[in-house]
């Protein structure tokens, strides 16, 4: 009796241990098999864009390079090239990206600590383009804030040392606002990135308007850019293709 017993106590608990293992397993390899789905989506999906590494111009290119100025290109800061997060000290952080930051440093006249996430193939891009252009940072932050952005950016390489901060900025319509004329005086060789429409219309035929940079995602907006950049480097005068690419209307209109 007590073998009939100890029997069924056993076949009972092997039921109950091979429901539970069915019932983990209807739960977890689906969510598994999805997981690995989207694995298997993004790698094969995933081509990585490069743009060449170095000039290799024809003989006419290079000739045709001869006859027109160097150009200036005016490249805008915060959610251009990188987005920063501001946390106070003594206080939680409130929705701060999960993706770790590339730079961190502490700015006293704010109390707060700064942290910088670069946009993906910002340090290609200002390779490239470094070759191409003279570069000139024109931000509307504080120079206490930028400074420090901007030397990291640099990393020692010399070519972000012209640089425009908030002071710089000039009174338009009662807004602050970036002129190129402070980068360089001759209009036709002047080009403005930036993420603001605004700026952009303050500036119209020497701007190209780029997206806002969100922290985390997959952007290519910035290696995008390089086969039009490197076009435009050719041209006399920049403001006739830039009015037919981007279509701004004058800011005083």
């Amino acid at each position: 009796m007590q073998l009939k017993s100890d029997f069924l106590i056993i076949y009972v608990f092997g039921l109950a241990t091979m429901g539970l293992v069915m019932g983990i397993t209807c739960v977890v390899i689906p969510r598994l098999w999805f997981f690995l789905e989207r694995a298997y989506r993004v790698f094969m999906e995933y081509t990585p864009i490069i743009y060449q590494s170095e000039d290799r111009l024809s003989p006419v290119s290079k000739s045709r390079l001869s006859l027109v100025a160097r150009k200036t290109l005016v490249l805008d800061m915060d959610n251009t090239m990188i987005t920063s997060w501001f946390i106070k000290s003594g206080k939680k952080p409130e929705n701060k990206p999960r993706i770790a930051h590339d730079f961190k440093f502490y700015l006293g006249a704010y109390g707060a600590t700064i942290y910088v996430y670069k946009r993906p193939y910002l340090d290609h891009f200002l390779d490239r383009v470094s070759k191409w252009y003279d570069l000139t940072v024109f931000t509307s932050g504080a120079e206490i804030y930028a400074s420090p952005i901007l030397d990291f950016l640099d990393r020692g390489r010399g070519i972000l040392k012209s640089r425009l901060y908030r002071q710089h900025c000039i009174e338009q319509f009662g807004m602050w606002s970036k002129s190129v004329l402070q980068a360089c005086p001759d209009l036709s060789n002047v080009v403005l990135l930036d993420n603001s429409s605004k700026e952009c219309s303050s500036n119209a035929g020497n701007a190209i308007l780029i997206r806002s940079y969100e922290v985390g995602s997959r952007d290519q907006a910035l290696i995008n850019l390089l086969p039009f950049l490197d076009a435009l480097r050719f041209l006399k005068d920049v403001r006739p293709m830039l009015e037919r690419c981007t279509r701004f209307k004058s800011f005083a209109q």
